[in-house]
């Protein structure tokens, strides 16, 4: 009796080595929707660099692996990414009840969020600045932009203060040697722009 010949058994390949094609439409799908997330939360260059370098430890998305990139968008998502305008419930404490309805306020969300600091911060400087308890009560679009530039100029500051401890770093130095090679450092100098562009500028050039 002919024997019946057993089909040759097939191997399964690992998702990731059999579908490359898929594995890079997927990243290229991902990667699109960060940048769309972007323009819709409405951040400028550096809060998106800022956001990026908290949640995944990179400067630009194209750096970003699978994780990072799920990462990322879970991120965006919670801070009102959606693809398509819907209500948004508040999830955080002193989350402005309008923050669907005002671009500005999720501008200010954003710009929170790659600082690491809470809607009470940014009451704060609606209060110093224009004298009204909470961000979520202003009204005047001019003070809505008061309030990002103050927290952009906050972005700024922390922006240099962390490139010069870069430089120093790689130097080998701390800021308490910095203060001794430097006479009579201004005070507070932590806090001012000029002064830490400069040493910025200074620490960079004794490197090379």
């Amino acid at each position: 009796m002919p024997s019946r010949s057993t089909p040759a058994r097939r191997c399964a390949m690992p998702a990731s080595r059999a579908n490359p094609r898929g594995r890079d439409a997927r990243r290229r799908s991902e990667l699109a929707k960060i940048h769309v997330a972007k323009k819709e939360l409405q951040l400028d260059d550096d809060t998106y660099r800022a956001m990026l370098w908290s949640v995944a430890r990179v400067r630009s998305a194209k750096d970003l692996d699978a994780a990072g990139r799920e990462a990322v968008l879970d991120h965006l998502r919670a801070r009102g990414f959606h693809g398509k305008p819907r209500r948004r419930v508040a999830q955080y404490p002193g989350t402005p009840h309008n923050l669907d309805r005002e671009a500005m306020l999720q501008k200010i969300e954003a710009q929170l969020t790659a600082m690491k600091l809470p809607w009470s911060y940014a009451d704060g400087i609606a209060r110093q600045q224009f004298g009204i308890e909470r961000v979520a009560w202003l009204r005047k679009a001019d003070h809505l932009r008061g309030v990002i530039a103050a927290l952009h100029v906050e972005q700024e500051k922390r922006s240099l203060l962390a490139q010069l401890d870069r430089e120093l770093d790689r130097l080998g130095k701390t800021r308490t040697e910095l203060a001794e090679e430097v006479r009579n450092p201004r005070k507070g100098w932590e806090r001012h722009r000029p002064t830490l562009r400069a040493l910025v500028e200074h620490y960079a050039e004794v490197r090379r």
